[in-house]
C-alpha cells in the first residue's frame, strides 16, 4: 500500500502539517509506504491551460505536461494507492497551493468524453483513495462563513475521477502561541488555549484513524 500525503499549508509544523504528519502514523501502522510532502517548499503553478493532456494522442496519459517542480509528486501520486491533501482554510477557500496541486493532478486525469450515462470518462482505471484535511479558526458553529458547498467542489471532482473523498474539519484551531501581539478581538485566546488543549488531540486521534483507514 502506498500513499501520499501533502501539506498544502505554508506553515511546516503548525496545525495542518501535525494533522498530515498523524496521517502518516496511522498508515505507517498499517505497514503502509508513505510520502510526505511539504507543497510550498516547491516552485510550481496551477494549469495552464495548455490542453496538451486532452489532445487524443494523449489519451491513455493522466500526468499534467507541465515542467515544473510538482511533475515527480503527481508522478507518485498516480502510482499511489491513497492521497490525503491538507489545507487550512483562507477566506473560505482551500489555499492557493491546495487548488493549484488539485488542478493540475485533476485536469490532466479527467477528460471531456461522457460515457452512456452522461458522466465525465476519467483516465485513471483504478480507484485511488482521496481525503482532504481542512484546518480553520472559526468554531464549527460558524462554520458557515467558510461554504461547505464551496469545499465540497474539490471532493467532488476527487469522487469522480479516482474514488470516494473522505473529509476530516478542524475547526477552532489555534493560529499564534500568543495572542497578544496581533490586532485580535474576535478569538478570545483562552477558549483558543483551551480548544487547542482538548479538540485538537482529538483531531489529531482523527488523522491517525483516518491514517489506518486509507492504508487498509
Amino acid at each position: 500500500m502506498k500513499v501520499i500525503v501533502l501539506n498544502a499549508s505554508p506553515r511546516k509544523r503548525a496545525n495542518t502539517a501535525k494533522l498530515c504528519k498523524s496521517v502518516v502514523e496511522g498508515a505507517e501502522s498499517e505497514s503502509a509506504e508513505v510520502e510526505y510532502f511539504d507543497l510550498y517548499s516547491y516552485d510550481f503553478k496551477g494549469c495552464m491551460s495548455c490542453f496538451a493532456c486532452h489532445l487524443k494522442k494523449n489519451s491513455e496519459n493522466p500526468l499534467c505536461f507541465w515542467r515544473d517542480e510538482l511533475k515527480e509528486i503527481l508522478k507518485k501520486c498516480l502510482k499511489a494507492d491513497a492521497i490525503v491533501i491538507g489545507t487550512p482554510i483562507y477566506y473560505g477557500s482551500i489555499t492557493s497551493y491546495a487548488q493549484a496541486f488539485l488542478e493540475k493532478l485533476l485536469f490532466a486525469a479527467d477528460t471531456y468524453v461522457l460515457d452512456e450515462d452522461g458522466n465525465r470518462v476519467s483516465k485513471i482505471k483504478k480507484e485511488i483513495k482521496t481525503a482532504i484535511i481542512y484546518t480553520m479558526n472559526v468554531t464549527e458553529e460558524m462554520s458557515h462563513f467558510n461554504g461547505e458547498d464551496q469545499l465540497a467542489i474539490m471532493r467532488g471532482y476527487l469522487t469522480n475521477i479516482f474514488g470516494e473523498c473522505e473529509a476530516l474539519y478542524a475547526y477552532d484551531t489555534k493560529q499564534f502561541k500568543q495572542y497578544s501581539p496581533y490586532l485580535n478581538n474576535m478569538f478570545d485566546p483562552e477558549l483558543k488555549q483551551k480548544s487547542n488543549e482538548t479538540q485538537f488531540p482529538k483531531d489529531l486521534k482523527k488523522a491517525y484513524e483516518l491514517g489506518k483507514r486509507l492504508a487498509k
